[in-house]
């Protein structure tokens, strides 16, 4: 992993309560400079199997965050495969 790019993660995101989904057009509009597509991919790839094992773990929290945990999860992967398609899009 690109460890530049996650530390920005990590600083504009949950630092600074940035959403990801602007992050990520910043990123693509070179605010903090270039990085490569693939980067942005694996730093995606990274983050959606990190919230998706969250869920999962929430889950055996009780029986209410199971009730929710399929559409939760259905949810961020959906968001991440936006996500992931506007990346191929907007990176060369």
């Amino acid at each position: 992993m690109n460890e530049a790019l996650w530390d920005l993660y990590q600083r504009t995101c949950q630092d600074e309560m940035t959403p990801l989904e602007e992050f990520v057009r910043r990123l693509a509009a070179g605010e903090w400079g270039a990085y490569p597509k693939a980067d942005v991919l694996e730093l995606l790839g990274e983050l959606e199997t990190m919230m998706l094992g969250n869920i999962q773990m929430k889950m055996h929290e009780g029986a209410r965050f199971a009730e929710m945990a399929d559409e939760v999860s259905e949810q961020t992967h959906a968001e991440f495969e936006k996500l992931t398609s506007f990346v191929e899009t907007a990176f060369p």
